[in-house]
This record gives C-alpha cells, sequence and structure tokens, in this order.
C-alpha cells in the first residue's frame, strides 16, 4: 500500500486553510474542516484513482490529480510507485495561474 507524503507546501497552504476559517468563522468550523481533509487524505491510499486528473497542471511533467474538500478546496496529489504525494491544498478561488507557477517544473 503507498504511503500519503505530504511536501512541505502542502502542509503550509493547509496550515494558511486553517488558520483562516478559525478566524473567519470559528474554531468549531476550522476543526470540521480539518476533519474533512484528514478523511479524504486518509482513504487516498486505497483510492487514489479516484482523483480527477488536474488540467491546471497538464504542462507538468507529473501526472498531478486533485480530490475536492467542500467547494472551495482542492488536495493536489501525485501518484508514485511507493507513494502518494501530497504537492499543494489549493483554495480554489486563487488565480488558476498561480498554482500553476507553483507546482509545473
Amino acid at each position: 500500500m503507498r504511503k500519503v507524503v505530504w511536501s512541505f507546501r502542502a502542509m503550509k497552504s493547509y496550515g494558511r486553510i486553517v488558520d483562516y476559517i478559525a478566524a473567519s468563522f470559528g474554531n468549531k468550523r476550522a476543526k470540521q474542516y480539518a476533519a474533512d481533509v484528514y478523511k479524504q487524505v486518509a482513504l487516498l491510499p486505497q483510492r487514489y484513482e479516484s482523483g480527477s486528473f488536474e488540467p491546471l497542471l497538464e504542462g507538468s511533467k507529473y501526472q498531478f490529480r486533485h480530490i475536492l474538500i467542500g467547494k472551495l478546496t482542492k488536495i493536489i496529489y501525485r501518484v508514485t510507485d511507493t507513494s502518494i504525494e501530497i504537492a499543494d491544498v489549493w483554495d480554489t478561488r486563487q488565480s488558476p495561474e498561480e498554482l500553476a507557477g507553483r507546482l509545473i517544473d
């Protein structure tokens, strides 16, 4: 079974989103969001192929997929022979060009 590995970028983005939710909507909502992320990421080793290919990253040398958390967050990941690498946690209200600039090599 593949192991889930978080990149530094993904952990930082995730933390910023949780902090924003806590400041804007309260700790209860931030904890619910964190639980939703944890639940979906925990399922990835069994369901990594269920994520959609990320069209904004088609120019990358890697094949990125994403899963949605609610309506505004994408967990961007790629699958290797041994792991599932969480590359970014993306707030979809941001500029799509910024995502491509962050992850396309």
